[in-house]
């Protein structure tokens, strides 16, 4: 399993999975990843932080993948989560 830290998450490392956004998320959060909700819950509600957000969205960069804090917070779920950071105009930055 891969461990995540937001210092190890170089360009061109391997594309965001949805293995490792759980992962990332979870890390962020402090739980471990079976403790997160379900995949329609609302991150916030369960402790994610804007601060956490941010330290998600500057990973993500660092890994050729744009996402903005507005879209993120516009639904902070996992699923929706993905379905942004999957999208092919997410890794245009790559």
């Amino acid at each position: 399993m891969e461990t995540y830290s937001t210092d190890e998450a170089q360009a061109g490392a391997d594309p965001v999975t949805r293995q490792l956004l759980r992962q990332m998320v979870a890390r962020a959060m402090q739980v471990e990843p079976a403790e997160l909700p379900g995949e329609d819950e609302d991150l916030v509600d369960h402790g994610l932080d804007s601060i956490s957000t941010m330290q998600l969205i500057s990973a993500w960069h660092r890994r050729g993948v744009e996402v903005g804090f507005p879209e993120l917070m516009a639904r902070p779920t996992l699923g929706h989560w993905w379905q942004l950071l999957s999208a092919p105009n997410a890794a245009g930055a790559a």
